[in-house]
């Protein structure tokens, strides 16, 4: 028997039909409300969400499969969902919600609750960082669009040819001028 005549019973079991997406817009909508209306938290609402999934045994792939269909119904993108979930700090792709802890529950809480207080003033970005590590310097490079911070734990030589080197290197790409944060004498410690 070829294998194209071999049925997968896991992508039918997680294949989301119009139904179950009409059943989870009911319910989303009515997380929505309660949030918005203040008398639920985000914490709460990420709790409903696993409820939902535990009551009606929905697995995480499937889950994920009515998300995407609901997206798309209304025109969004998931992509940038998942992209924005990251920027909170969790990843979608390494969720286990089969198998989802009391733990990882209360982490997605606290994650949620520190967003809700302070989303007013905080901004997330995309940075990129790399390091210069040689002779003269040891320095983490922060780039921030046309800002670029340099931390180092010592004094920073400016001096440093491959520093400069590559400071030329990322200004040309802007053909204009860039800022320099120094973060010289910098002390990491656990908190």
């Amino acid at each position: 028997m070829s294998d194209d005549r071999i049925i997968d019973f896991n992508h039918l079991k997680n294949k989301a039909k119009d139904s179950d997406v009409d059943k989870f817009e009911q319910y989303i909508y009515n997380l929505y409300f309660s949030v918005m209306d203040g008398s639920m938290t985000m914490a709460e609402f990420s709790k409903k969400i696993f409820d939902y999934m535990k009551d009606n045994n929905i697995s995480y792939e499937k889950f994920m499969n009515i998300q995407k269909k609901f997206m798309e119904r209304y025109g969004m993108n998931p992509q940038e969902v998942e992209d924005q979930l990251k920027s909170f700090g969790i990843d979608p792709a390494n969720l286990d919600m089969s198998n989802i802890s009391e733990e990882s529950i209360n982490s997605i809480k606290n994650t949620t609750s520190f967003y809700e207080k302070y989303a007013n003033k905080i901004q997330t970005k995309g940075c990129v960082t790399t390091y210069i590590k040689n002779d003269t310097n040891d320095i983490e490079v922060i780039i921030d669009k046309e800002k670029v911070i340099l931390c180092s734990s010592k004094k920073i030589n400016l001096v440093d040819a491959e520093l400069n080197e590559f400071l030329l290197g990322y200004k040309n790409v802007f053909n204009n001028k860039i800022k320099i944060v120094l973060c010289e004498n910098c002390t990491n410690y656990d908190y």
